[in-house]
């Protein structure tokens, strides 16, 4: 005697993993890369970048998201003569939509992780990102900001 039951089953477990595949909750890390050589905040946009094409500039850089993804930033400084560093000290709410839930999110140990808590799709939010940069140990010209943008995809 066959089950009855055993297609429709199948069936009901392959559409679970498929929509489990599809709405999986993605990390989405952004590397903010820095030439710390001759750094200041006048030429911030000019010597750091998101790896973003040439014709894109820091401020229209976006990157797409989904409601519950994980967003991380992290800093790289490039530079062959000196020991250099970024440290990421947070992300500020700008305008749009706030698709984090909260104006602002704080490093932690010079990494930030932000969570997709809202939005719809099309909804952009504008923030800055602040960061330090030091040159052997030393901080240099303060705290700098560079200001992209997140749009949401779709929602969960």
């Amino acid at each position: 005697m066959k089950n009855p039951y055993t297609f429709k089953n199948l069936l009901l477990v392959f559409t679970i993993f498929l929509n489990t595949l599809i709405f999986a909750q993605t990390t989405h890390t952004i590397v903010l890369t820095c030439n710390t050589s001759n750094i200041t905040k006048e030429n911030v946009n000019k010597v750091c970048n998101f790896g973003q094409e040439a014709n894109v500039s820091n401020e229209e850089y976006t990157i797409d998201v989904n409601v519950g993804d994980i967003v991380v930033w992290r800093g790289i400084a490039v530079n062959s003569e000196l020991n250099s560093s970024i440290e990421l000290k947070q992300v500020n709410y700008e305008g749009g939509k706030n698709v984090f839930g909260q104006n602002t999110i704080k490093d932690r140990g010079g990494i930030i992780t932000g969570e997709i808590v809202q939005g719809q799709p099309g909804d952009e939010e504008k923030y800055n990102l602040k960061f330090k940069v030091s040159v052997d140990g030393r901080s240099v010209n303060g705290m700098f900001m560079i200001d992209p943008r997140i749009r949401v995809k779709r929602i969960q």
